[in-house]
């Protein structure tokens, strides 16, 4: 298994997970710098617990995070404070910010999304 396959997405949405506040919405997560170039996840939230995870992107989603490969496997797993990277421009916040302000405190408390590893 390894960040973003397939089967590391099933896992991930599959796992339990403490809610990440009252989260309920699409994220999408762009990532650059993979091994295979480019690549993007869609993170499906309700009520703050992670429900499915599908490569690719989803139209309409209420907020994009973008980083590269290294930092997003970092902060999706809890090694790197996704707060600190927001701060510095590494990782970039567009669409609804209310959401991300309730995202961002749950995320850095549980000290990751919930990923499998």
């Amino acid at each position: 298994m390894s960040f973003l396959d397939a089967e590391f997405l099933e896992r991930w949405a599959g796992a339990e997970h403490e809610p990440l506040g009252g989260v309920s919405g699409t994220i999408v997560m762009k990532i650059s710098g993979g091994p295979d170039g480019k690549a993007a996840v869609s993170l499906s939230f309700s009520d703050g617990v992670l429900r499915a995870a599908t490569p690719g992107t989803t139209r309409g989603a209420d907020l994009t995070l973008e980083a590269p490969w290294e930092l997003a496997a970092e902060v999706v797993c809890g090694d790197a404070d996704p707060a600190q990277h927001y701060m510095a421009g590494d990782l970039k916040v567009s669409g609804a910010m209310a959401m991300w302000l309730e995202l961002l405190p749950a995320w850095r408390a549980a000290g990751s999304l919930g990923s499998p590893g």
